[in-house]
């Protein structure tokens, strides 16, 4: 895929009415060719075979073969055609993406449905952003593979006293991969901000903290932070701070509006980890979608 190329992507759902919605959606969006759209997995198997996908958007509850086992038996192929898996906005489903993207989904969608306590233009806005951000993504990885890669500037010694990781669209996957390889003794509080609606981001933490030497905890009104820990904010709400004592403490705020489209937001909560700690912070941006951090990252660095 290139830039004058389109995403080529497929579809499964099984349920029609859901199915022609995100197929309308997917085909009203630039640099997006849908390839087609399936009931089941099987379908999706047999098409891939003819045209194959740049992405895959899979249900995970299908007859004949659901969009996990299909995303194994894809996996098993050697086949790493990025997924983004269909999500219920439910508990139940909440654990099951953490399956599929332990399986190795690099990101899912809210799935269109009657009553989900979300109003449909948030769900199509949550949908666009984040397809739009993998198709971004996709393309600097493939400008950064033709790059040559130079010397790198190592950092000198600083003092901090919190890390913040922010992360959008492939956050999950990726972020996994990083809190995999952090001791428990970690110096210092670490605040993870990923987009996340609610729901999803306590099993989130619970998956972080299976896969990590540091405790992970969905964050929590009142939390006092410590080293070896990590907070991660909750959907729907923007991580604050409060001074207490000698220490901080977490603060949700769920009455500020979404900044940059998010809620969570990056912006938001580094401009207020800067307001409290000034450049005592290691700042970290590891996915993107749109410019949520960049404008509380240029002030940090300055």
């Amino acid at each position: 895929m290139t830039q004058a190329q389109p995403l080529k992507v497929m579809l499964a759902d099984d349920e029609p009415l859901a199915r022609g919605y995100l197929e309308d959606l997917l085909k009203a969006m630039p640099d997006i060719e849908v390839l087609g759209s399936f009931k089941n997995g099987s379908e999706v198997l047999k098409a891939c075979r003819d045209n194959p996908p740049d992405v895959l958007i899979l249900d995970i509850e299908m007859p004949v073969m659901d969009g996990l086992t299909l995303l194994a038996e894809k996996r098993k192929m050697g086949d790493s055609t990025p997924v983004m898996m269909l999500s219920s906005l439910t508990q139940a489903g909440a654990a099951v993406t953490m399956q599929a993207l332990e399986a190795g989904a690099i990101e899912f969608v809210p799935k269109p449905a009657g009553d989900v306590g979300i109003r449909l233009e948030d769900l199509e806005n949550q949908i666009e952003l984040k397809v739009a951000g993998l198709v971004h993504s996709l393309m600097e990885q493939e400008a950064r593979s033709r790059q040559v890669v130079g010397p790198r500037l190592r950092a000198g010694e600083h003092s901090f006293k919190m890390a913040l990781i922010g992360a959008s669209t492939g956050g999950p996957q990726s972020l996994q991969t990083v809190f995999s390889h952090l001791p428990g003794d970690f110096p210092v509080p670490l605040v993870v901000v990923q987009h996340m609606p609610p729901i999803f981001t306590a099993a989130f933490a619970q998956r972080l903290d299976r896969v990590s030497g540091l405790q992970v905890f969905e964050a929590e009104e009142g939390m006092r932070m410590q080293p070896g820990q990590a907070y991660v904010a909750p959907g729907g709400k923007h991580l604050d701070f409060r001074r207490k004592g000698d220490g901080i403490t977490l603060h949700l705020d769920s009455e500020s509006p979404a900044h940059n489209a998010h809620k969570p937001s990056v912006d938001f909560t580094l401009h207020k980890a800067v307001d409290l700690l000034d450049g005592e912070i290691l700042a970290v941006i590891m996915t993107g979608m749109g410019r949520d951090g960049v404008e509380a990252l240029v002030r940090l660095h300055d």
